[in-house]
């Protein structure tokens, strides 16, 4: 009357073709549009973005401890590399 119930959302739109379906719909009824195969990709996608983080950071630590010894910022030798990283004489 006077007041509005809370409504669950029962239905989703396929990105695609904008279909209207359940909620429970794992693909769309019209154009074929998998639900299930977008949940993989964003999930590949995170896990790409964070092993770029990762290899940025190590990056940045290594060069970091390099400047903080005071050695040069590129290694000569592979030996002086692992002295960056490893208590080696």
């Amino acid at each position: 009357m006077f007041w509005k119930k809370k409504s669950i959302q029962d239905h989703k739109f396929c990105p695609s073709c904008g279909t209207q379906l359940k909620i429970t719909d794992t693909f769309c009824l019209k154009c074929g549009y998998s639900f299930a195969e977008r949940a993989v990709k964003s999930k590949k996608r995170i896990n790409k973005k964070n092993t770029i983080i990762l290899i940025v950071i190590l990056i940045v630590a290594y060069f970091g401890l390099r400047y903080a010894n005071g050695q040069t910022w590129f290694p000569t030798s592979f030996a002086d590399a692992l002295r960056t990283i490893l208590p080696i004489k």
